[in-house]
């Protein structure tokens, strides 16, 4: 393969990676906004059941553990996103670096025998 060829064929694979990602982090927060919405209207309708303080922090408290919890969820799961791409890039990069060192480094062993 030449070295163009193989250019051509590293930027295709960058591209459909960073295409990947692209899609996956925004399904990513779409399904955050989505349940950061079922969450505000869940704990909105357990708000008019409250009748004092103590039960009112208690569902406060509940709320905020729920937000935080969906948050650090989606956090993980974008880093897995990000650390699978960035795995796959490094290979995409190997790849194109060393099929050109091969193609270089055969003619220099043909001259040298």
């Amino acid at each position: 393969m030449s070295v163009i060829e193989n250019q051509m064929n590293l930027g295709r694979e960058l591209f459909e990676i960073n295409t990947h990602v692209a899609r996956r982090m925004t399904e990513i927060a779409g399904e955050g906004i989505k349940q950061y919405f079922e969450t505000n209207q869940e704990f909105a309708k357990r708000l008019s059941e409250v009748r004092d303080v103590s039960t009112f922090m208690d569902l406060q408290r509940e709320y905020g553990q729920t937000l935080y919890n969906g948050v650090t969820e989606r956090l993980q799961t974008r880093g897995e996103v990000l650390k699978e791409a960035v795995e796959r890039g490094g290979e995409a990069l190997r790849g194109a670096f060393n099929m050109g060192e091969a193609a270089e480094e055969a003619p220099v062993e043909e001259a040298a025998a």
